[in-house]
C-alpha cells in the first residue's frame, strides 16, 4: 500500500536552514546547537496559522560564517545592510515554500522574519503561512489528526556509515492549540532513548486546549546509522488526535493496482510464470514514478528489475531457466504503468505426496503491513490463472470468500474450468482504516492453496519453505523490484 512519506515531509518541514548540512571547521568537533519552535493554531475546517522558528545558538563560528555570507553582500556598496538581510529572508522564504509545497502543504499568506544578523549572538528565522487542511479529518472514525515530529526527521535520515563529523543538540518545541469545541483524544508520551552519549528525550502536556510536545536530542559527532536506529528507530507517536461536534472535508487519493499472475505449468512440472503490475492511481505518483524510470535510463530499471526477479525467486528454491521484463505506458501521460514480467522456471511449486502444492496469499501481503490508519482509499486486484497441461487435475482449490469490516472488503472467486483454474481476490480499503481493522479483515486469510497432479508427475521440487513465501515474490516482489531503485535515491 503506498503511503504518504512521512519521514521526508518532517525533514522539509522541520529541519532548519542551519541543520546537519553543515561541516566542522578545521580540524575540530563541532556541536551545533539549535533551538525549534513550531506552533500550530487550528482552525475549526483543518486548516492552521503556522509559525515556525529555527535559532542557530552556536557554535560561533558558524553564526560568524552565516552573517559573514549575509554581509558580503554590502561591501560593494550596492547594497544596504536591510537590503542584505531582506534579500536573504526572501531567500529563505523561497526555500521554505517549496520544501513545504513538495511535501504536500498548500500554503498562503507567507512571510519571513530574520533576527540577530546584525548583533551576531545567534541567527533566528520566523516562518509564518495559513496552511491549509492541515490537520486531516476522517470519517471512518470522525477523528482529525495532526502530525508532528519530535525526532526532527533525524529518524528517517540517510546518515553514512561513519556518521556525521559533527554533534547535533536541539531544543525542541511543538504547540497545538486546538480549535474551538474540540475534544483531546491523544497525543505524544514521555519517551526516553539512549545510546552511548546521545539522548533522544519526549515530554508532553496540556492546559486547556493546547498541547505542548517537547524534544530534546543530542547527537554526539560521528554517530553510525545503527546509532541513530536505537535512539529514534522506536519511536512511533507522532499524532494529535481530536474530535469535534463538526464533520471536517477529507482530502485523500485513491490507489488502483492490479496484478495479473498468469502460471503455464507443463507435464515435466516446469513453469511458465507470466506477471503483470499495473499501477493505476494515484495518477500524480504514476506519472512521478513514469518520469523518474526514464530519467533513470529504461534499460537500467528493466534489468535491474529482471535481477532483483531472478534474484527472489531463486532465493526461494527456484531455477531460473529464463526471462524478460517490460515496462509500459511511459509515453502516455493518463495510461497506467505497467511491469510486464515472464520467466521459465523449475522447482517452482512443491511436489508432496504425489502431488504439487503452489500456495499464494490472496491478501496481496497487506494484512500485516500497516503500523497506521491507510492513507488512501485502496484497491487492488489479484488476478490468478493456473493453466495445467493436457491430463493434469486439480486436487484442492480454495473456496470462495466474502468478507466486510467497518466498510473494509476481501473478496475471493475462484471459477474452475476443466484444467484452467481462475481465482480473483480484491481489497478495498477505506481512506482511514485503522490496522487492526485492516488485521481483523484479513489476518486469517494469508495463505490459500491449491493442490495438482501432472500426467507426467517427477519428485524433485522446490525447498519445502518456497511456496509459504510464494506470496512475497508475487505481491510484493513486484512492487519492491519496481520501484527500489527510485526509493534508494
Amino acid at each position: 500500500m503506498k503511503k504518504v512519506l512521512a519521514a521526508i515531509f518532517a525533514a522539509i518541514l522541520l529541519t532548519s536552514f542551519v541543520g546537519p548540512g553543515f561541516v566542522s571547521a578545521g580540524d575540530e568537533v563541532q556541536v551545533y546547537k539549535q533551538g525549534f519552535t513550531l506552533k500550530i493554531a487550528l482552525m475549526p475546517n483543518g486548516s492552521a496559522n503556522i509559525t515556525m522558528t529555527s535559532v542557530l545558538l552556536g557554535p560561533k563560528e558558524a553564526i560568524d560564517k552565516q552573517r559573514e555570507t549575509i554581509l558580503n553582500e554590502t561591501q560593494n556598496g550596492n547594497m544596504t545592510i536591510e537590503e542584505a538581510i531582506k534579500k536573504f529572508e526572501q531567500e529563505q522564504l523561497a526555500r521554505y515554500i517549496q520544501g513545504l509545497t513538495q511535501a504536500g502543504v498548500k500554503l498562503v499568506n507567507e512571510s519571513m522574519k530574520s533576527y540577530g544578523i546584525e548583533e551576531g549572538n545567534n541567527i533566528t528565522l520566523v516562518f509564518n503561512a495559513i496552511a491549509l487542511d492541515y490537520a486531516k479529518y476522517y470519517s471512518y472514525d470522525h477523528h482529525w489528526e495532526v502530525w508532528v515530529d519530535p525526532t526532527r526527521g533525524y529518524a528517517s535520515m540517510m546518515v553514512p556509515d561513519t556518521g556525521f563529523p559533527f554533534g547535533i543538540e536541539s531544543n525542541n518545541t511543538f504547540i497545538v492549540v486546538l480549535p474551538p469545541n474540540a475534544t483531546l483524544l491523544s497525543y505524544p508520551k514521555p519517551f526516553v532513548k539512549q545510546y552511548n552519549q546521545s539522548r533522544f528525550v519526549v515530554g508532553s502536556s496540556v492546559e486547556g486546549n493546547t498541547v505542548v510536545v517537547r524534544s530534546h536530542i543530542y547527537i554526539e559527532p560521528w554517530l553510525t546509522p545503527d546509532g541513530y536506529k536505537t535512539l529514534f528507530g522506536d519511536y512511533n507517536d507522532y499524532y494529535i488526535r481530536y474530535e469535534t461536534p463538526y464533520e471536517g472535508v477529507e482530502h485523500y487519493d485513491k490507489s488502483v493496482t492490479n496484478e495479473y499472475v498468469t502460471l503455464n505449468i507443463y507435464s515435466n512440472g516446469t513453469v511458465r510464470l507470466h506477471m503483470k503490475d499495473e499501477y493505476v492511481e494515484p495518477l500524480r505518483d504514476v506519472i512521478t514514478r513514469k518520469a523518474e524510470i526514464v530519467s533513470y535510463g529504461v534499460k537500467n530499471v528493466t534489468e535491474y528489475i529482471l535481477r532483483t526477479y531472478s534474484l527472489a525467486l531463486g532465493y526461494q528454491g527456484a531455477i531460473v531457466d529464463g526471462g524478460k521484463v517490460t515496462i509500459l505506458g511511459l509515453n502516455e501521460t493518463t495510461a497506467p504503468l505497467v511491469i510486464d514480467a515472464e520467466y521459465t522456471l523449475r522447482n517452482f511449486t512443491k511436489y508432496e505426496n504425489g502431488s504439487y502444492v503452489y500456495t499464494f496469499d490472496p491478501t496481496l501481503g497487506m494484512a500485516n503491513g500497516l503500523t497506521s490508519r491507510v492513507e488512501y482509499e485502496v484497491n487492488n486486484t489479484l488476478y490468478l490463472t493456473l493453466n495445467l497441461s493436457e491430463g493434469g487435475d486439480f486436487l484442492e482449490i480454495p473456496s470462495n470468500i466474502s468478507r466486510e469490516v467497518k466498510g473494509n472488503r476481501f473478496t475471493m472467486t475462484v471459477v474452475r474450468n476443466g484444467n484452467i483454474l481462475r481465482i480473483t481476490s480484491n481489497v478495498y480499503l477505506r481512506y482511514g482504516a485503522q490496522p487492526e481493522d485492516v488485521k481483523e479483515l484479513l489476518a486469517n486469510y494469508t495463505s490459500a492453496t491449491v493442490r495438482y497432479t501432472l500426467p507426467a508427475e517427477g519428485t524433485g521440487g522446490g525447498m519445502s519453505s518456497t511456496q509459504k513465501v510464494i506470496a512475497t515474490v508475487v505481491a510484493a516482489l513486484l512492487i519492491v523490484g519496481a520501484i527500489a531503485f527510485w526509493k534508494r535515491r
